[in-house]
């Protein structure tokens, strides 16, 4: 009986390494491919439903960033403003946000909701798919919300950001996790790692991982390492 027990207790823990091996080789064998397909924005309504607040957890963001009155942000990839909007009420009206995108019609969107909302600490900025188009030294924060995925020669891009942040400014990157229910197709996520090997080659260091903070996606923080 013991016996069978131990060869029981044997088959299920190398049906486990198994399935973990099967699993892993299936992640490594997704081609992945960027740039990803930019943000439509017919699809706008999608960004700005009701219930995106509860997976994505906006005030925890800002909480977690340690967003403040005064504070000069770049929300990169702004698209509908979604962001946009919040980091405008935390960094008050001495702060400076710039709504940053390489649509126009994302930018006519949230000058629109601005005027609506009488939003004046917010600069759009049309920028390029390789230049963020931000004055020098200017950020104490950038923030690319489910961006980073799109941007077609990421170091580059990061690099010339970099010329935009104070000597201690932060970077965060949020992106859709590959065990996430929602977001982008499987072939245009971006793991962990690959964000931290792009930034590090790009002059920056990881400085926090939050962990646990949100549902569906990672959230790095870095800071420039020279």
């Amino acid at each position: 009986m013991m016996n069978q027990f131990i060869r029981l207790k044997a088959f299920f823990f190398f049906a486990a390494i198994l399935l973990l091996c099967v699993s892993a080789y299936a992640k490594e064998d997704i081609k992945r491919e960027r740039p990803g397909k930019l943000f439509s924005p017919s699809k706008i309504p999608l960004l700005e439903d009701p219930g995106r607040d509860t997976w994505q957890k906006p005030a925890e963001i800002l909480n977690a960033l340690e967003i403040g009155k005064g504070q000069t942000i770049a929300d990169i990839g702004a698209a509908s403003g979604y962001l946009t909007v919040k980091l405008s009420e935390g960094a008050g009206e001495t702060g400076i946000i710039y709504a940053v995108d390489i649509q126009p019609e994302m930018l006519n969107y949230i000058r629109t909701r601005l005027d609506d909302k009488g939003l004046k600490n917010v600069i759009p900025v049309l920028s390029t798919m390789d230049d963020p188009k931000l004055p020098p030294g200017s950020l104490d924060i950038a923030i690319l919300l489910s961006t980073y995925h799109e941007i077609s020669q990421p170091v580059d891009f990061v690099r010339k950001l970099k010329q935009a942040l104070k000597p201690h400014g932060k970077l965060a990157i949020l992106e859709f996790s590959d065990e996430s229910p929602i977001g982008p197709p499987l072939k245009f996520r971006l793991p962990e790692d690959v964000v931290i090997n792009e930034l590090l080659q790009a002059g920056f260091a990881l400085s926090q991982r939050h962990t646990f903070l949100l549902p569906y996606q990672y959230f790095l923080v870095f800071t420039p390492s020279h």
